[in-house]
């Protein structure tokens, strides 16, 4: 036989009768109490805003784990940043009211900076979509650069050099006739379309060349001769310019961008135009313009 205790209820103990607390109602997504500012945290729940250090929101306790950011505005994104100063070792930091001018002045200079940086985009979006003010844009472009290559013309001076080296030429027509600034002289030698004849120039120092101006033939028999149509500057700083020339009697003018810190150059003739039953090549003057 199995034995079973019996099993004894015990009675519930007494409890005091609580006052029932209503449960809180849902927060409604109201107005914020201030202008949210950019960086703080927008409350999913009533859209207040808070500071980015808080975990929970500051008006409905709610979590701000997922809250949505205040984004700052583009055009506030190109206001330069303020680095935190960093003071040394020993010192203080100033008192109220010193440096005030100072950092005045680099408020305004960065609004300033901001406020054409700003303009930049704006002329730049203008001048993509609008044809008409692409086309005024590019023409003062151009005309502010022709300012600048006047002034830089101006600023130019010639560059005489100390020697000319190269092939004897007829009698009368040495190498150095090509630079002695006279233009009723000129450079005269034989044409070989195999070995092409050339000058070697020294200068009396290192130089920066601009420009060129050349004047191809013989003034007193300009179709007698052949005349130069593409010449080689090789300058000393292993660098080169080629120039192409017209086949016109008067001086043509040509920029040079490779010859900065020159102080020898060889001009080789590469091409030329032909003269019927001639063999010699002219060359009146060559005169170099340049910094230095």
């Amino acid at each position: 036989m199995k034995l079973v205790a019996p099993v004894v209820e015990e009675e519930p103990e007494e409890v005091v009768p609580q006052v029932v607390k209503a449960r809180p109602g849902p927060v409604r997504r109201v107005a914020p109490s201030s202008k949210p500012r950019p960086g703080e945290l927008i409350c999913g729940e009533c859209g207040e805003g808070n500071d980015p250090a808080r975990k929970f929101c500051r008006r409905c306790g709610n979590s701000l784990a997922e809250a949505e950011v205040v984004k700052v505005r583009w055009w506030r994104r190109l206001r330069l940043r303020r680095r935190p100063r960093v003071l040394a070792a020993g010192s203080r930091p100033a008192r109220p009211g010193d440096g005030k001018g100072r950092r005045a002045y680099q408020s305004t200079l960065r609004r300033v900076r901001a406020g054409i940086g700003v303009l930049i985009l704006g002329f730049g979006l203008l001048a993509g979509f609008y044809p008409p003010a692409r086309t005024l844009v590019t023409q003062q472009v151009g005309n502010v650069k022709q300012k600048i290559r006047g002034v830089a013309d101006t600023a130019l001076t010639p560059i005489r050099p100390v020697s000319v080296q190269g092939p004897r030429g007829s009698t009368g027509h040495p190498p150095k006739a090509a630079f002695d600034t006279f233009k009723n002289t000129s450079w005269i030698t034989a044409w070989n379309e195999k070995s092409p004849p050339r000058l070697t120039v020294q200068l009396d120092h290192p130089v920066a060349l601009r420009k060129v101006i050349v004047s191809t033939g013989d003034s007193t028999d300009y179709a007698g001769h052949i005349r130069p149509a593409l010449l080689e500057f090789a300058y000393s700083n292993e660098k080169s310019d080629l120039v192409q020339l017209k086949d016109t009697p008067g001086p043509q003018q040509v920029a040079l961008r490779n010859a900065v810190g020159v102080s020898s150059i060889t001009v080789k003739v590469l091409n030329v135009y032909p003269a019927p039953d001639v063999k010699t090549l002219a060359l009146t003057e060559i005169e170099l313009f340049g910094i230095g």
